[in-house]
This record gives C-alpha cells, sequence and structure tokens, in this order.
C-alpha cells in the first residue's frame, strides 16, 4: 500500500460524495470521519498486528476499512464483501488512494461458498452484519464453508432487553433498533455462542461492552471438524432436501 500524506487525505474526505460508516487511518494523524472503530474494533477481536502472508474476506465491508488495515498488517489475499456496488461507500476510490491489491465482491454472504468456489480464508470478519441478516443462521453455515481458520463475529447483543442467562433471540420488525428498518434479530451473547456451536463452529467470547450492561460483543468462531452440530440431531440440512438415500435422524 502506498503510504499517503495527510493533504491528500485531508482533500479526499472533503471531496468524498460517499458516507463514511468507518474510523481507520487514511495518511499519519488523519482518519476517515465515520463512528465505527476499525483498529479498536480489530484490537478487540484480537487479530495480531502482524499477519503477514494470511488471507482475510471482509463481509459487509462498507468503506473497506478493515481491508486496508489488514492490508498494513501483512494480508496477501484481501477480499472486501458487499451487497452493494464498489462505489457505494467509496471502497473502489479508497483502494485507488491506497494502492490497494484488495478485491471486491458484491455478493451477499449467503452465496459465498459458491461465488468463491471452495476458496477458505485464515480470518473471515463478519463486524457489524450479522443483526441486519434475515437468515444468521444460514450465513454462519455459508461462512464456515469459507474459513480455513476463525471467523471473527462483531454484533448487537440483546443482554440488557431480554433475560441474558438463556439463549433469547429479539427481532425487530420495523425500525425500532437505531431506527434502521434493515435490523431483524439480536441474540442474547449466550444465544450467539449457541449459535455458533450449532452450526458447527467452537466459539469464545473476546469481548463485550459497555461493562456490566452489554449491548456489543464479538466472538470468535472456528470450526471443528465433522459436520456441524445440528447436522447430527435435525432433519434439516442446508439449503437441501432429504434424499431416500439419507440416514434417518
Amino acid at each position: 500500500m502506498k503510504s499517503r500524506d495527510p493533504a491528500t487525505a485531508q482533500t479526499l474526505i472533503r471531496h468524498a460524495r460517499f458516507i463514511w460508516h468507518q474510523r481507520f487511518e487514511l495518511a499519519p494523524g488523519v482518519y476517515s470521519p465515520g463512528i465505527n472503530d476499525i483498529l479498536t474494533l480489530l484490537d478487540t477481536a484480537r487479530v495480531p498486528r502482524d499477519i503477514h502472508g494470511a488471507s482475510v474476506i471482509d463481509v459487509g465491508t462498507s468503506n473497506g476499512g478493515a481491508c486496508f488495515e489488514l492490508e498494513r498488517r501483512g494480508a496477501t489475499r484481501i477480499v472486501g464483501v458487499d451487497i452493494y456496488p464498489p462505489g457505494w461507500f467509496g471502497f473502489n476510490l479508497l483502494a485507488d488512494f491506497f494502492g490497494s491489491c484488495a478485491e471486491f465482491l458484491q455478493a451477499s454472504v449467503y452465496e459465498l461458498p459458491q461465488r468463491l468456489a471452495g476458496e477458505k480464508f485464515d480470518f473471515v470478519l463478519l463486524l457489524g452484519v450479522l443483526y441486519h441478516l434475515r437468515h444468521p443462521l444460514v450465513a454462519l453455515d455459508a461462512l464456515r464453508e469459507i474459513t480455513a481458520g476463525h471467523v471473527l463475529v462483531e454484533t448487537e447483543v440483546a443482554d440488557t432487553t431480554v433475560p441474558a442467562n438463556i439463549p433469547l433471540v429479539r427481532f425487530y420488525r420495523g425500525d425500532e433498533l437505531g431506527h434502521d428498518p434493515s435490523n431483524w434479530f439480536v441474540p442474547t451473547t449466550m444465544a450467539l455462542l449457541d449459535w455458533c456451536v450449532s452450526s458447527g463452529y467452537s466459539a469464545e467470547l473476546l469481548s463485550s461492552w459497555p461493562e456490566g450492561m452489554p449491548r456489543r460483543a464479538i466472538v470468535r468462531a472456528t470450526p471443528t471438524p465433522g459436520v456441524p452440530e445440528f447436522e447430527t440431531i435435525s432433519y434439516e440440512r442446508r439449503l437441501r432436501v432429504i434424499r431416500s438415500t439419507d440416514t434417518p435422524i
């Protein structure tokens, strides 16, 4: 990546016509004006400062801040994924600005195993995305198929609005959460961990905040060997019907 001077970065900020969702370094001492601090999120997710040679896919990449930061940390295969075109939140403009090798893929999380044709990644990021999905468990199934290392899931949690000591999920029919009608399901931290384990991961809660009244959490989910737990106890299979040759449950 190119090292940019502060004046050029300030000019980019002034002339940008897209929404800055993320805060990340554009040049020494100059940060993008978004509210989601990418460096803090990656550090809270315990992503090492040196990931030389690693592969990274950032699902729901938005401005691409995580892609560009992890490229600085040494990642060599970097893919940003979003349902919007690359110019919607300035990913292509910022990639040119940095001279980045990050690629952009316009896709939904559900279609990634097919679109990526079996490719797997060391770091799979799902930061601030899960509660925007109508089908969160299908998304976790899809991500397991493209993960060689870990999935890092950062999300809103419902611990302050429903009993936190049982695996409950709150459904938002309209725009009750943040006046944003794209928010759907918010799990308690316990439900989030159970979702991951049911979907074929080991799951570790890395952090939740604010302390004592958590509304956000980060979980590290690592695929476990064999078929996902839910497939051993349920008639459901990932996006297919039961064949006559299948073993009954």
